[in-house]
């Protein structure tokens, strides 16, 4: 009898597990075709937008990076370089002058004027905010250079390898404080939130100042012909006016845009800089009308705002609640891009992919 009973136990345990098995195996199987049937939609401007202040507002300490920055260029000292190239650029002024006749003292006057203006703002101190990849500032576009403290420091460099040395110093500790904190909002952007170890911190920062001398490049590449072709236009048609300028500027958008997101694909997908180029070109070129008006809404609402940012005088505490509010701005519409651009990525991958499925089902 009792073994009876125990065979009817495990008859009863099995057939259980066996329903059990059955039932995981189809949610199992439910929930692949449901991973499998997800729809990316291209990415969406104003949602890219607000996800991306969320972000920032989830992790406020990354704007302590373009706050401190702002704050050393602000209250540090200046670095000034006009001893050196002033008087260079008199003579190149004086020896040029020849060629307008009667206006030559003219020349060479306003030429001292605007040069001496330009130098005197100029700190070399600046070239610690990099391009593409770098840390937003607002005391870059202030032309005062007071404090609350009153006259800052001034270090003049007189010497053209001293004034090399320092530039190349101030752009690799940019470049690299610069990708630290973009790794820091694509971790955020795409919630890994993983330790920033120093290789890879290393390894990005490669890539960025590949990124940077490969576009900077390309740009000056471009610039001098450009520049030659325009001068020849004003000089053959001077009644045209500023229309060969505006018809360069729109032909410079449209090859400057697709490059956009060129910094993204490092720091968001750790790809090369060259991988990373030709990713953001095929991302744009996908979404060309809707990644120009995304940018131009990030274009007006940084510049925008940072003209209230700006109100207060440089000598006047309150420009701190300027820095403030320009970091957390600034870094709310990067995280933004860096949004725009996963949701894009995965965009492209989903559109990809059945083409890539019907070639191989052909190709089988």
């Amino acid at each position: 009898m009792c073994t009876l009973h125990s065979l009817i136990v495990l008859d009863l345990n099995e057939a259980l597990n066996n329903v059990k098995l059955g039932a995981y195996g189809k949610i199992k199987d439910c929930m692949q075709t449901a991973k499998n049937d997800v729809k990316y939609v291209p990415p969406r401007i104003i949602p890219s937008i607000v996800e991306g202040f969320n972000v920032v507002a989830s992790h406020i300490y990354i704007i302590l990076f373009p706050i401190c920055l702002d704050l050393f260029l602000w209250l540090g000292p200046l670095v000034k370089i006009k001893k050196y190239f002033f008087p260079l650029i008199v003579e190149a002024a004086q020896i040029s002058s020849a060629a307008y006749g009667e206006q030559a003292a003219g020349f060479v006057e306003s030429t001292r004027e605007i040069w001496s203006y330009i130098l005197d703002q100029f700190n070399l101190l600046f070239s610690l905010r990099t391009f593409p990849v770098g840390i937003p500032s607002l005391i870059i576009g202030y032309v005062d250079s007071a404090t609350p403290f009153g006259a800052p420091l001034v270090i003049e460099l007189e010497s053209g390898s001293a004034i090399l040395f320092w530039l190349l110093i101030f752009l690799v500790i940019g470049l690299f404080i610069g990708s630290v904190y973009f790794a820091l909002v694509a971790s955020a952007v795409g919630e890994k939130d993983q330790p920033l170890y120093l290789d890879r911190i290393l390894k990005q920062t490669g890539q960025s100042f590949l990124l940077t001398l490969i576009l900077g490049t390309a740009v000056t590449l471009l610039a001098l012909p450009v520049s030659c072709l325009l001068s020849s236009i004003m000089l053959v048609i001077p009644s045209l006016g500023t229309f060969p300028f505006i018809l360069m500027g729109m032909i410079a958008v449209w090859v400057i845009l697709p490059l956009a997101f060129s910094p993204h694909g490092i720091f968001l997908s750790e790809l090369k800089a060259t991988k990373s180029i030709v990713t953001s070109v095929h991302l744009v070129r996908s979404l060309m009308s809707a990644t120009g008006s995304f940018f131009v809404l990030l274009i007006l609402l940084g510049y925008g705002l940072d003209v209230l940012w700006s109100t207060p005088e440089a000598d006047n505490w309150m420009l701190l609640v300027g820095i403030i509010g320009h970091a957390f701005i600034s870094t709310g519409l990067l995280a933004a891009s860096f949004i725009y651009y996963d949701k894009g990525i995965k965009w492209l991958e989903n559109l990809v992919q059945p083409k890539n499925q019907e070639k191989t089902a052909a190709v089988s």
